[in-house]
This record gives C-alpha cells, structure tokens and sequence, in this order.
C-alpha cells in the first residue's frame, strides 16, 4: 500500500471516530467515510454496489427483522413483562441475591428482547423498584439495570445482529456459532456480575440524588404464565432443534441444517396473535412496525458499516487487519476485542463495529479456519457489547439516567470495572 495512501486513509478513520464522539449520526460517518476511502483510490462506485446489495440482503434482513416485529408484538401485548415478573419473584425474596440476580433477569430478557433500551424499559419498572425497596441505592439499582439488560444476552438470540453478522461472514452454521458464543459470553458475564456485586457491597455511592419513585403498577395482579413463557420459547426452539441434538427427527428432515430464524419467529408471533385475536388487527400492525424499526434502526446501521467496510477494501486497510489477526492467537483474540470494545465505548453502539469487524474480516479468515474465525468474530461481539454498555453516550445508559435521576457518568463508574475484568478474565482463559 502507499504510504500516502495509508496515512490518508487512517486520517480519514480518525475523523469518522472524532464525528461519532461528537454526536454525528454513526451511520452518515460509516457511509461518508467509506466514500471516501474508495474514492481515493478512484473506486467511489464500489460503495453504491455495496449499498445496494446488502440492503436487500434477505440473510441479513430475515432474521433481524422478524425478530424485532415478534418483540414489538411481545412488549404491546405485555409478555415482557410478565416474564419479568416470574423471573424476579424467587430473586426478590432474598435479599442478597437481589443485585446478581437483577442482572441475570436483565440478561434473559435480553435474551428475548434483543435491543438493550427496550430490554431496560420492560425490566426496569419492575426491577428498580424492587431493588429501592430493599434499600439499594439508586444509582446500584441502575447500574444492575444496565449490566443486566446489556451485558451480552442479546448474543444467545440467533435473530442478534451480531450473531448473524459472524454467521453470514463465515458461512458457519448458525448453532455453531451460537455454541462458540455461549462458554465465553457466561465466563464474561459471570465474572462481571460477580465484580460488581462486591463492588455494591463493599464500595457504597457518595453521589447523591433526587428522590426516586416508581411503582408496579401490575404487582398486586396474578402472574400470566402463558404470556410469561413466550418471551424465550422462540430462543428455546432454535436451540434445541439443534441438528447435533437430534431431538426431532422429523424436523430434520424438512431442515437439515436446523430450523430458520424467520420460520420460528413467524410461527410465535401466529400464537400470541390468535391467544389475542381481539386485537389481532392492532398487533399485526405492531409486528411490521418492528419489522421496520429493525430495518431504520439495525439494519441501516448494517449497511454503512458494510459501505466503510468496502472503502476499506478498496485502499487496502482490510488486508492489514486480516493479517494482524491470522494468527488465530491470543494477540489476535486481544485485538479483535479490543478494536470493537474502544469502537463501542466511542460510539455507544455495539452493533455498528461488531457487524463492521466481522464483514471485513472475517471472511478472509474463515478461509484459512472457519471455527478459528467464528472464534475471533465471537471475541469481537462480547468486546462491542462489553463496550457499549460502558459508554455514557449508549442509549440504554441514557435511559436509565432518567429513570434512577442520576447521571451516566455515575452509572458507568458502577458498570466499567466489572466488565473490564469479565473480559480480561474472558481473554486469559480463552487464551489458556
């Protein structure tokens, strides 16, 4: 590469993360900056073939956007709630399991909910004041909310962005995929809660704040286990008809390679539409509203980073990268996380480096080793997600800042520690 090139071109990446500090829109910077890395080596034509391909690309769009209607339909028909509910009532009964067991709730509803904010605005009513209740800080009781809520159960639901992203850049089957992520997003995560929850215990907030009121407005009211159960049943079929489990053999036979995402999410929203068909008309439009809010909101951001991505193709940046990280080592590991995780902490977004990191690189990789690829792109979305959630710009800290009345920087003090040790301790023992 030139050498002019190249400065050009890391000056032109300098500038994209300067804006997005700023508070410019992630995907005009993506879009902007990607034009114009091919347009210095005179291919600007490269990034509206991208554009055009990856917006109607179905393997991306299907599973996102069916996933993000089923959890519109969920949240306008209460089922997020419900499931909360069921989940905090053995948690809520002892005290000192109340702060890791908020965020092992937070983290299963993510499971369900896939984006963060939504996950947060579906627990926190209800966790939040539980955790008052009992006496917890305030700015405790959000921090648990944000850990909980966006600490990477999202990755465990095969309709994630991040989770599509590594399956469609390494051609892997996605429940291979979903197997590598799920050792070290527990280790992570685990290490985390642990962290903080020594942390609450043990280094009280000084920072005051307003007085915080919220209620429950459906605690007194009977728990509906059907509409409970719905929230992960999508995620627990996907799982389990695994093709290696073998469980249904008829099932196989109709999808050798494991059911699809859009089948599944389809077929769950037909069962909470008909269990309220009296609505069924309000909810189907709700579905679709999801379906183009995962499209505004995901999928946009999917296509300018493949358009940055493109630009970095052109001049050369990809083959760098690709080459630092070929090793499939420990320093491959560590760069590829922390590359999404210092993105994330930026922008406040986990989607954008985390898709960005695996269309650029990992395709070239999993040529050479497809589990070894699924590996690195595995590594860089716990490192997106670790980063985003401690970013003072992400929206879910934004969010709850005005729920607990507190500021992020407070919040993100509490969350930061624990999830920087989660993910060393991920690295050394992936390393080991």
């Amino acid at each position: 590469m030139n050498i002019y090139i190249l400065l050009l071109s890391l000056g032109v990446l300098g500038a994209a993360v300067y804006s997005v500090v700023r508070g410019v829109d992630v995907r005009l910077v993506l879009f902007t900056a990607g034009l114009i890395l091919a347009s210095l080596v005179m291919k600007p034509l490269v990034i509206f073939d991208t554009f055009q391909r990856v917006m109607g690309d179905g393997k991306i769009i299907g599973p996102i956007c069916s996933a993000m209607g089923y959890a519109f339909v969920l949240r306008a028909t209460c089922c997020d709630r419900e499931m909360v509910r069921l989940l905090m009532r053995p948690v809520q009964q002892i005290r000192w399991l109340l702060i890791p067991g908020g965020c092992f709730v937070g983290f299963f509803t993510n499971m369900a909910i896939t984006s963060q904010t939504a996950a947060a605005a579906a627990v926190g009513p209800i966790l939040v004041p539980i955790l008052l209740a009992a006496r917890i800080h305030p700015i405790i009781a959000g921090a648990v909310l944000i850990l909980g809520c966006s600490g990477g159960g999202n990755l465990f639901n095969p309709g994630e962005p991040d989770i599509v992203a590594i399956q469609t850049a390494t051609l892997a089957p996605l429940p291979s995929v979903l197997d590598a992520a799920f050792r070290p997003e527990l280790i992570g995560f685990g290490v985390a809660v642990l962290v903080f929850t020594m942390m609450a215990f043990f280094m009280k907030p000084t920072a005051a704040v307003e007085e915080v009121e919220l209620h429950d407005e459906q605690s007194s009211q009977k728990i509906q286990y059907y509409k409970a159960i719905l929230p992960p049943l999508p995620v627990a079929v996907l799982l389990l008809c695994q093709p290696k489990f073998r469980l249904f053999p008829s099932l196989l036979g109709l999808y050798p390679d494991g059911l699809p995402v859009v089948h599944v999410m389809l077929f769950f929203t037909i069962i909470v539409l008909l269990l309220n068909y009296k609505d069924i008309t309000s909810l189907t439009k709700t579905f679709f509203e999801g379906l183009g809010y995962a499209y505004i909101h995901v999928i946009s951001l999917i296509i300018a980073a493949s358009c940055l991505i493109a630009g970095m193709e052109a001049v050369g940046l990809v083959q760098i990268v690709v080459t630092m990280v070929s090793n499939f080592d420990f320093t491959a590991k560590a760069i590829s996380g922390s590359m999404t995780w210092l993105l994330a902490v930026l922008s406040g977004s986990g989607t954008a480096p985390s898709v960005s990191f695996s269309k650029a690189v990992l395709p070239a990789l999993a040529k050479i080793n497809q589990q070894g690829a699924v590996d690195l792109g595995v590594i860089g979305a716990i490192g997106a997600t670790f980063g985003r959630t401690m970013s003072p710009v992400a929206a879910i800290v934004i969010f709850t800042t005005t729920l607990v009345k507190t500021t992020p920087f407070e919040l993100v003090k509490r969350t930061a520690p624990a999830l920087l040790a989660g993910f060393i301790v991920l690295l050394i023992i992936t390393a080991l």
